[in-house]
C-alpha cells in the first residue's frame, strides 16, 4: 500500500488529496496537517443551518464540504490528519463498514496511550479519554473507494469553534462553549512537553504498518495533483457547498458521542439550552420570560427528574 507522509499541506489539499486517491481507485495511506485553518462540512451538513458565514468570512477561514459522514469540523494546525483509502472490495472491510472503525482507529489509539492519554475506542467512531472526546472520525464512499478519515489533537481553539457555528441566540453560544471544554481533551491536557509533527506521524505509520505491511512511501505525482486541483475547484463552488442537507426546527450540536446540545422552544418569547448525554437530559437552562426562569429556578439546581420529559429528544 502506498503511503503519502506530506506533512503540512495547504488547507484543501489536507481533503482534496485523499478524495483524488478514491476517484482515482488508489488505495493508500496519507498523513498530514493543514498550514492554515478552515471549516470542513459533513457530506449531508445543511451549510446555512450549521455556519456563521459572516464570522468565516470576516476571519478569512474558508469552507470545505468533504464527502465522508460525520458533523462540522473546525480544522488547524493543532490537528495531525490520517485518511486511509480503501476499494470498496478490499477483503478486508466488513459488510458494515462502521465495524472497520476499531482497527482503523487503533494506531491513534495506540499514540495517545504512548504519551501517557488513557484513550479508548467510543463506538462507533470516537476515541475518548476518560468520557472526553480527543478524536472525530468518519467514513463514506468517495468514488469506488471507502475513504476512513480521523485526526489527532494537539490543541484545540474552542472559542473559534464556538463562534463558527450558527446558534439561535448569545447565551447559546456560551454554553456550546462550555459543553466543548468539557467533553473534549487533547494532547496538551495531558503531556507538558512539546509533540513535534514528526513524533505522531511515525509512531502512527508504525502502527498503520503492523496492520497492513510494509508501506511504500510515494509523492504526489501530476496525476494525482490535477485531480486535487479538480476536486478543489469544485468543492468551492456555491452549488457544492450550498448543497441542500438535513435541517431540523430546533438547533442541535452534536459535541461527541452521546452528547448533544439543543435548543428547545418553549413559546414565541421563550427557550432552553438543553444537554443530552446518552439519551438523558443532564442540564437546562432557560431563556426568556422572567416567570418561566423562576418555574424552572428549582429545575436547573435541585431537580431535574421531574422536568426531564418536557425536554425530552
Amino acid at each position: 500500500m502506498d503511503l503519502y507522509n506530506l506533512g503540512a499541506v495547504s488547507w484543501w489539499e489536507s481533503q482534496c488529496y485523499y478524495h483524488a486517491m478514491a476517484h482515482l481507485g488508489r488505495e493508500g495511506l496519507i498523513v498530514c496537517y493543514p498550514s492554515s485553518p478552515y471549516v470542513c462540512l459533513g457530506l449531508h451538513d445543511d451549510l446555512d443551518q450549521e455556519i456563521n458565514r459572516e464570522y468565516c468570512d470576516i476571519r478569512g477561514i474558508p469552507i470545505f464540504r468533504r464527502e465522508t459522514g460525520g458533523g462540522v469540523v473546525y480544522l488547524d494546525n493543532q490537528q495531525v490528519f490520517f485518511q486511509l483509502v480503501l476499494k470498496r472490495d478490499n477483503p478486508q472491510l466488513p459488510l458494515r463498514r462502521h465495524r472497520y472503525y476499531e482497527k482503523f482507529l487503533h494506531p491513534a489509539i495506540s499514540v495517545y496511550r504512548h504519551f501517557g492519554v488513557p484513550a479508548e475506542l467510543k463506538i462507533p467512531a470516537d476515541i475518548v479519554a476518560e468520557g472526553r472526546k480527543c478524536s472525530g472520525n468518519a467514513c463514506g464512499d468517495v468514488g469506488d473507494c471507502v475513504a476512513y478519515v480521523g485526526n489527532i489533537l494537539l490543541g484545540f481553539d474552542f472559542s473559534v469553534m464556538s463562534n463558527i457555528l450558527r446558534v439561535p441566540y448569545p447565551q447559546f453560544r456560551e454554553h456550546l462553549r462550555q459543553a466543548m471544554q468539557s467533553n473534549m481533551t487533547t494532547l496538551k491536557d495531558w503531556v507538558n512537553y512539546s509533540i513535534t509533527y514528526d513524533d505522531l506521524a511515525s509512531r502512527l505509520i508504525d502502527g498503520f504498518t503492523t496492520q497492513w505491511g510494509e508501506l511504500n512511501p510515494q509523492i504526489p505525482d501530476q496525476e494525482l495533483i490535477d485531480k486535487s486541483s479538480e476536486i478543489y475547484q469544485r468543492s468551492i463552488s456555491n452549488e457544492w457547498l450550498e448543497m441542500p442537507g438535513r435541517r431540523y426546527y430546533d438547533r442541535k450540536i452534536k459535541i461527541a458521542e452521546g452528547v448533544m446540545l439543543m435548543e428547545r422552544k418553549i413559546n414565541l418569547n421563550s427557550s432552553a439550552v438543553v444537554l443530552v448525554r446518552d439519551g438523558k437530559v443532564e442540564d437546562i437552562n432557560v431563556f426568556g420570560k422572567k416567570e418561566i426562569e423562576n418555574k424552572l429556578r428549582g429545575y436547573q439546581g435541585i431537580n431535574k427528574a421531574e422536568y426531564a420529559e418536557d425536554f425530552s429528544c
